[in-house]
């Protein structure tokens, strides 16, 4: 059962299903209060690998999944390196790392191999974009909840979060990668006045 979806700030979140306290993109967390049973990591730039947060919810315990070329991983359970297209499951948790890059910009470059994921949470499927523009691949994708940045020129713009969200059938759409590296108000009452009427559009709070 999922049962709780907690906006750390920026492109960081907090879930919890089944018993399991997952996380993605920890940087600059205040909440410590629950140490991760499961780590994402989208890719190796600061604000979404981040040693020192990790460090802050790890324990002997934790399994983390990442691209390759993230360095100063703590001491985990098991650390698992991913790339676009692998599929596994984790402590019953079941997930997809899918493509995510820039089409025109150079912060976010294909080859670099990083990655969003798409992750089953019992009948709830959520996906977390990573840093991406609005891309092809999204086109295979049908998620219940979706995790989009709307900060241009390092990802997708609001109105194109917007049709990423139809493109991939999201039933919810959460706004992220905006607040602490741009002031982007502006982008989520863009995104608000773009998404499809019978899609949900949820501001977090951040924790």
């Amino acid at each position: 059962m999922l049962d709780a979806i907690d906006w750390l700030g920026h492109a960081s979140f907090r879930i919890e299903y089944d018993g399991k306290v997952i996380y993605i993109d920890p940087w600059e967390i205040s909440d410590l209060s629950k140490s991760a049973d499961i780590i994402f990591i989208t890719h190796s730039h600061f604000d979404h690998f981040s040693p020192s947060d990790l460090l802050k919810i790890t324990t002997q315990k934790t399994h983390l999944i990442a691209p390759d070329g993230c360095l100063g991983i703590p001491e985990v359970a098991q650390l698992i390196i991913v790339r676009p297209g692998d599929e596994k499951d984790v402590l019953g948790v079941k997930f997809k790392s899918v493509e995510a890059y820039n089409i025109n910009g150079q912060f976010h470059p294909r080859s670099n191999a990083w990655v969003g994921y798409v992750i089953e949470l019992g009948e709830t499927t959520l996906y977390h974009s990573g840093d991406t523009d609005l891309i092809p691949e999204m086109d295979n994708l049908n998620v219940d909840i979706a995790l989009l940045p709307i900060t241009p020129p390092y990802t997708m713009s609001a109105q194109e979060a917007a049709e990423a969200a139809k493109r991939i059938n999201a039933k919810v759409v959460i706004p992220m990668h905006y607040g602490k590296t741009t002031d982007s108000k502006d982008y989520v009452d863009i995104l608000r006045k773009n998404l499809s009427g019978d899609i949900e559009l949820k501001v977090c709070s951040s924790a």
